[in-house]
């Protein structure tokens, strides 16, 4: 990952992982059991107002809300701390198209969800944007100039 000139969005790929999640809702009291058992990618947040769970959507997780349909770019890192500006272009670039983003956070990177019926759209404000999108299930990486696959 290289640092651009200020004012430029860093110099970022993402890879298009092959969960489809669900965003799930508690209250802030509930206890999750079994948590270590739900399969692929998962996250857990709570604050004092709510307990919010990412996770595969055939986690079928007994909630008050649910919210289905969405798809994971990772962030290829890990991202140093003092990279600034990461999130925000990734944002930046899908909400301009006007379209939804959700994001998660770890210690070496950033996930932006996206959503499942808007994830060509989305896909494609990246790439206008110069970022690279990695598609490991077809094992090819899209050029992000004339978004067709390298060789």
């Amino acid at each position: 990952m290289t640092k651009n000139p200020i004012g430029a969005a860093p110099a970022v790929s993402l890879t298009l992982l092959p969960d489809h999640l669900s965003i799930y809702r508690f209250d802030p009291l509930t206890a999750l059991e079994d948590v270590g058992q739900l399969p692929g990618l998962w996250s857990i947040t709570r604050t004092w107002k709510e307990l919010s769970v990412v996770a595969e959507e055939s986690a079928c997780l007994m909630a008050d809300d649910v919210d289905s349909g969405w798809r994971c770019l990772y962030v290829d890192g890990p991202i140093p701390f003092n990279l600034a500006g990461i999130v925000a272009g990734l944002t930046t670039a899908v909400a301009q198209q006007g379209l939804p983003v959700f994001v998660l956070s770890t210690f070496d990177s950033d996930l932006l969800l996206l959503r499942g019926e808007f994830l060509d759209q989305s896909l494609q404000a990246l790439r206008d944007k110069g970022y690279l999108i990695r598609h490991p299930e077809a094992q090819v990486d899209v050029d992000p100039s004339r978004g067709k696959p390298t060789t």
